[in-house]
């Protein structure tokens, strides 16, 4: 039987609240895969029936350290608030991967998500 999600590289998805869950970590919840992110973009996230719910378009191969970043955020809100932005360096992210997440989230002069 051939896995036709092999090709799929871009998936769709929301964060499951972290107030939800016994280990108290948000957790990736996959809404869609897909083999580019403008199928993603024009024919599924316009179609989402919530629309008050946020949505993120992930490559697959990030979907672990994005989940990993997001509560990273999470857990710098909660220690440090309003000056949680300054304190970015404490867990080792690339360049790379912090910029991409931060573009993600839409945090760039404070970390609230």
């Amino acid at each position: 039987m051939k896995d036709y999600t092999e090709m799929m590289e871009w998936a769709v998805i929301t964060m499951i609240d972290r107030n939800t869950q016994d280990d108290h970590r948000s957790k990736i919840q996959v809404a869609g895969l897909f083999s580019n992110p403008n199928v993603a973009k024009d024919s599924f996230i316009p179609y989402l029936p919530n629309k008050e719910i946020k949505i993120y378009l992930i490559r697959i191969e990030d979907l672990e350290r994005f989940e990993d970043f997001y509560n990273f955020i999470q857990d710098l809100n909660e220690k440090f608030g309003d000056y949680a932005i300054y304190h970015l360096h404490e867990k080792y992210f690339s360049v790379e991967e912090e910029n991409r997440f931060r573009y993600i989230l839409d945090i760039w002069t404070d970390t609230k998500i």
